[in-house]
């Protein structure tokens, strides 16, 4: 979309989520000669490798979701994740902690990447 911005300056927890739909990413060859959608895959990917290995971050998408759709589909880990950083809160924690974290099993995301 043309927006200037430097990943690598993140230093705080970091949920990406996104969708597979048109609206997020359209499917276009190169996203940096034209417009790839809200947040195409290669963008996420750039944004996530950009920031810090000591961040904890997260990386995944919603199979079928357009953008319109992201806060009600999004809701139910948005929420674990801020109970888990701003409350410490330990069940919510383990939705993204460790190899058996649930949104790894959930078969409505993909392209999961996680520094956790």
């Amino acid at each position: 979309m043309g927006w200037e911005y430097d990943a690598s300056k993140i230093t705080i927890p970091y949920f990406m989520a996104a969708g597979t739909g048109k609206t997020d990413d359209s499917g276009v060859e190169d996203i940096y000669k034209e417009f790839g959608g809200v947040c195409p895959l290669e963008a996420l990917k750039d944004i996530y490798s950009a920031m810090g290995q000591d961040v904890t971050k997260i990386r995944a998408r919603i199979k079928g979701a357009e953008h319109e759709d992201m806060l009600t589909l999004t809701d139910g880990y948005m929420t674990a994740w801020m109970l888990w950083q701003l409350c410490g809160d330990e069940e919510a924690e383990k939705v993204f902690e460790d190899d058996s974290a649930e949104i790894l099993s959930n078969v409505n995301w993909q392209d999961i990447e996680r520094n956790i």
